[in-house]
């Protein structure tokens, strides 16, 4: 069985849609700042994660994948959103 193969940059912006989608789809919502805080890293770190700028450590993949209960996998290959562009096509 072969399993599809990721580029770098598709796995840091599989992340990036998956963290702001998890992050926002939390009851109440979770700014970037919280989110930061929760997870001990600088809120900077953050939104670089969350536009793709730059890929996290290991440690902060399992860190994310931990607080909002999905696997690292997941988070790194799966789309865990619906994105609205999606739904409007034509």
């Amino acid at each position: 069985m072969k399993k599809k193969t990721f580029t770098e940059l598709q796995l840091r912006q599989m992340l990036a849609n998956n963290l702001k989608h998890l992050r926002l789809s939390q009851h109440p919502k979770i700014s970037q700042a919280m989110l930061a805080r929760i997870l001990h890293l600088p809120l900077k770190t953050i939104q670089n994660y969350e536009s793709g700028r730059t890929s996290p450590t290991a440690y902060a993949v399992f860190m994310i994948s931990a607080y909002f209960n999905c696997s690292m996998e997941a988070l790194l290959t799966t789309k865990l959103y619906t994105g609205k562009d999606e739904t409007n096509e034509k």
